[in-house]
């Protein structure tokens, strides 16, 4: 199978966030390169494979991979965080599931049409886009990596404080070309609410959009979305430091095995000289009758007299 990681044709502009997504991977399958002497195709499969089978995302096991703590590190043992927004409370182990229930869960509390939700990069620090409702690839692209103002998103990123605009068309947080864009979209307000941890450090952006004016939720509705918020953050830090270090161990495991597998094909198994020289001493002794203390002599009186070493004449004795 074929080497990709999100490679487009040449005439293609790639969105800024799947081209910093594809340096991440790259630089990923670079380091397994050279820890473990695999091909950049071996490598890619091994952090593909195990992604795939722990339903994780390449660019988040890639971006674990390469930091500080990818090859190892002390993990939390406790139980995840509970996610009462989740359907019926039930406890997960995969990111997008849970984030895609935390946008369900924001857009019913305020009764908006649509919502995005944004992650930090770990490697490149801005906000990365990891789902939306109701918007097309198009809105996806232009917002696909974010790492300055211009955006209540970004804003609310920035301050670690949720940010509401009443009205798209007036609002000074937007630069023109984010106005534009969402104006195209039929955004009119929104509301971006701060992803935070228990330490109150900000993990990534909740944020709902209306094709309203002023459709802006009451104080107990964003409260509500600022409590969502935060159980997914708590959840977040929880599945950063407990579940993605150990994804990062299976591939490192992984790697290890195929490099492993790859030396034995390569290097066919090596028999230990002495061993085959005793073997020929024993032969002479058992077929022709020379004695134990005497075979070795004899074996490298011939092997001299044949202007061989002593190992290619047992060699040829035993094979």
């Amino acid at each position: 199978m074929a080497l990709t990681t999100g490679d487009a044709p040449k005439t293609a502009i790639l969105p800024l966030g799947a081209r910093l997504s594809r340096t991440t991977i790259r630089l990923a399958i670079a380091a397994l390169q050279h820890r473990y002497g695999l091909d950049e195709q071996a490598a890619f499969e091994v952090l593909r494979d195990v992604s795939q089978r722990r339903n994780a995302k390449l660019r988040a096991v890639a971006s674990e991979l390469l930091s500080p703590g990818g090859d190892g590190r002390t993990r939390p043992t406790g139980p995840p965080p509970p996610l009462p927004f989740t359907i019926g409370g039930r406890a997960c182990s995969n990111r997008s599931e849970v984030l895609a229930e935390l946008m369900h869960a924001a857009l019913t509390r305020c009764g908006a049409e649509r919502a995005t939700v944004q992650l930090r990069d770990p490697l490149h620090g801005g906000l990365q886009i990891e789902g939306k409702r109701g918007f097309g690839q198009e809105f996806v692209d232009a917002f696909s990596y974010l790492d300055e103002h211009g955006t209540p998103c970004g804003r609310a990123f920035v301050d670690a404080r949720q940010v509401v605009v009443a009205d798209v068309d007036s609002s000074p947080l937007f630069s023109e070309s984010a106005r534009e864009i969402l104006q195209a979209n039929d955004v009119r307000s929104c509301v971006s609410t701060p992803i935070v941890d228990g330490d109150g450090k900000v993990l990534g952006i909740v944020s709902t959009h209306q094709r309203r004016r002023d459709a802006v939720p009451d104080e107990a509705d964003l409260r509500h979305v600022r409590m969502l918020a935060g159980q997914c953050g708590r959840w977040l830090r929880w599945y950063d430091e407990a579940v993605l270090p150990l994804i990062a161990d299976e591939v490192h495991r992984a790697a290890a095995a195929k490099a492993k597998r790859a030396s034995a094909r390569r290097t066919p198994d090596r028999v230990d000289p002495s061993a085959t020289v005793a073997a020929a001493a024993r032969l002479l002794s058992d077929r022709y009758g020379v004695e134990p203390s005497h075979a070795g002599d004899v074996l490298a009186s011939l092997a001299a007299q044949r202007g061989i070493a002593l190992e290619e004449l047992a060699a040829q004795l035993v094979g």
